[in-house]
């Protein structure tokens, strides 16, 4: 039997799992920066950085980012912007869910494959805030606010790109085959 590709990944292919602080700083700056004041103006093309960050998480560290995280940091954004308490909570719980589902499947994408298969759950976030809001806050709904699911998707992208050359997955990507021994 020849050993000419071991069974485990080695060198480069063997990415250790990122820091639960880096996990914890991400998480915290997106939640940060879903505090802004945004102007009334340009709110509805606000991305939900929380989600962005924790989207990322969920498929790259699932150890960390659980279901439970993405209550919690549901709730913390439905504390802060003074919405439904439990809106976001669920929306990020059903979202984290959808995406630990497919998480083997689009680890085995790069950014832009990943982009386009999270484009529908980014949405669908948007969508089911809006609908909870409208069904136990009787308000009307702004339609409008749907292009932050494709902000979220545009933020996501350079994060992703970000993140990935941080912890190491780009050398994963981009891993080349072995010369063949003669």
């Amino acid at each position: 039997m020849s050993q000419d590709k071991p069974l485990v990944p080695q060198g480069p292919a063997l990415v250790a799992p990122p820091p639960a602080r880096l996990v914890a700083t991400t998480l915290v700056l997106g939640f940060l920066c879903s505090l802004l004041p945004w102007p009334d103006s340009v709110r509805w093309l606000v991305p939900d950085f929380t989600l962005v960050a924790l989207l990322y998480w969920n498929i790259h560290a699932p150890h960390i980012a659980r279901l439970g995280l993405a209550f919690v940091m549901g709730l913390l954004v439905d504390a802060a912007q003074g919405t439904l308490m439990g809106q976001h909570a669920l929306a990020y719980v059903l979202t984290a869910f959808i995406a630990l589902s497919l998480r083997r499947r689009l680890e085995n994408f790069e950014v832009g494959g990943r982009a386009i298969h999270l484009a529908p759950l980014f949405l669908a976030e948007v969508g089911l805030v809006l609908l909870l809001g409208l069904l136990f806050n009787a308000r009307a709904i702004d339609a409008r606010y749907l292009v932050s699911g494709v902000s979220a998707l545009l933020v996501w992208v350079p994060m992703a790109y970000g993140l990935d050359r941080l912890i190491g997955w780009s050398n994963v990507m981009h891993i080349e085959p072995a010369e063949e021994k003669k």
